[in-house]
């Protein structure tokens, strides 16, 4: 059988991410944080405070850190994932920056599961590639994916993809199980997504 596109598309998105210089990378997470609580506020009832899910940042991932700090100091509730079996929903338990955090699956820091659950209205997702039609390609283990469906079921909730430039892709190949993002944040702008 041969390997899915997929597999190419994310090697290739994330050798171009990796390559990001250092100063571009701060200025991203700078300005993260200075559009992401607007977007946040936007993104579901502009009259309710939404609960704000985003990740801490692995390899060469954006990083989220100052986002998630000026969210917390705005007053809004911000949760982190935690993984369990690979294409499950991810849960979320309640974070601010410096709360405790343990090491899970794959590596991933999240709070200790003596932290409150909690179900978040807007969600930051992290990207190995995208398209402006919402596509993504995250690591391949669906937890996003399985995540969204899950949430869109219940409730409105507003996906925002996190990634440079340089992951975009023209056209990637969706299956039936992919969940679209309604918009994507990188360095140089912000991307409503088509689908």
């Amino acid at each position: 059988m041969a390997p899915s596109p997929k597999v190419e598309i994310r090697a290739a998105a994330l050798s171009r991410r990796a390559a990001v210089p250092p100063a571009e990378r701060e200025a991203f997470a700078a300005r993260l944080a200075t559009v992401g609580p607007g977007l946040v506020r936007s993104a579901v009832d502009p009259t309710a405070d939404p609960v704000v899910a985003a990740f801490l940042p692995i390899r060469d991932e954006p990083d989220t850190g100052a986002l998630l700090a000026v969210l917390h100091r705005i007053g809004l509730v911000t949760v982190l994932p935690v993984a369990g079996a690979p294409g499950t929903p991810l849960t979320f338990r309640r974070w601010a920056p410096g709360d405790p955090l343990e090491v899970g699956t794959w590596g991933l820091r999240h709070p200790p599961a003596t932290a409150d659950t909690v179900v978040p209205d807007v969600l930051f997702v992290p990207v190995a590639a995208f398209d402006r039609r919402g596509a993504r390609i995250g690591y391949g283990g669906g937890y996003y994916d399985a995540t969204l469906a899950a949430l869109r079921q219940t409730r409105r909730v507003q996906a925002i993809g996190v990634a440079f430039v340089c992951q975009e892709e023209l056209y990637l190949p969706c299956e039936d199980h992919d969940e679209p993002l309604d918009l994507v944040v990188t360095e140089r702008g912000i991307i409503l997504c088509e689908a």
